[in-house]
């Protein structure tokens, strides 16, 4: 069983489908998001369905829509009343399913692009929170985070938190670089097991994938000086430069400009020593 709220979303301006969830279970990032690039995006919760992830993308990769994806999917299944899914296609469109029998609070909101649904939630407002979280502004997996938090904020599974994910794929890209993630279509793909705060150890890891994987905004490491300085001296390096190859971060900096989200784990890693 897996009980969770959760959103799928697809960005147009991106080209990206994306998954985020949490929940009081164990591991929820590795049932309840399916995803392939180009296809489309499903989650599977409540009593949760596996074969609803890996059957529905082949159907969606068939040229189903999100809607008739569901609709093949619950019509043979015996316990479909307790069942929770969503579902976004290849083109946005979205379409969402919660069974009958699902555990109260449970329900679903629709949008363009989206979808957001849950299950032993602490009432309605948890998914009002993050269908307007969705429909913000944003890269995809900021307003994939800031569902997840919003939906929190409101009680989100009222028996507590253990687990959360949030995984983003878009269209393949070549690269100079083979272990680039976009080679093979991961644009973000992050998992927080078991942790007492997983969105905020989700929201951690975030920022070291951005760090680490993605482009950004190049900063002058003049304007920061001080800061990094006694940053580098707090956490026991010798100088930057040592730092920023111990931590793999060698291609967000040049010598005299550094990865705006290298700087903020940088000065994250030293608050927290």
């Amino acid at each position: 069983m897996t009980v969770t709220f959760s959103i799928v979303i697809y960005d147009p301006n991106e080209e990206a489908w994306g998954i985020g969830v949490a929940s009081k279970f164990l591991a929820v990032g590795a049932f309840v998001p399916w995803l392939k690039p180009n296809v489309g995006a499903i989650a599977t919760q409540a009593l949760a369905n596996l074969e609803y992830g890996s059957k529905g993308l082949r159907l969606l990769e068939e040229g189903k829509s999100a809607k008739e994806v569901i609709n093949i999917l619950i019509s043979s299944d015996p316990l479909r009343e307790k069942r929770q899914v969503g579902v976004v296609d290849s083109k946005g469109n979205s379409f969402a399913f919660t069974g009958k029998e699902c555990y109260p609070y449970a329900s679903h909101i629709i949008g363009d692009n989206f979808t957001v649904q849950g299950n032993i939630l602490a009432g309605e407002e948890v998914l009002e929170a993050m269908a307007r979280e969705a429909e913000g502004k944003g890269k995809i997996y900021e307003k994939i985070l800031r569902a997840l938090k919003a939906g929190e904020s409101k009680g989100g599974d009222r028996r507590g938190k253990q687990s959360a994910s949030i995984i983003v794929v878009k269209k393949p890209r070549g690269s100079e670089n083979e272990f680039d993630p976009l080679v093979v279509g991961k644009y973000l793909d992050l998992r927080v097991d078991d942790n007492p705060d997983p969105l905020k150890e989700i929201e951690r890891l975030l920022d070291l994938w951005i760090a680490t994987f993605l482009d950004e905004e190049m900063i002058e490491i003049r304007q920061y000086s001080q800061e990094i300085k006694e940053a580098i001296k707090k956490l026991g390096y010798n100088d930057l430069k040592s730092w920023i190859e111990m931590n793999n971060f060698e291609a967000k900096f040049t010598g005299d400009k550094i990865g705006k989200s290298v700087l903020k784990v940088l000065l994250d890693q030293a608050k927290r020593s």
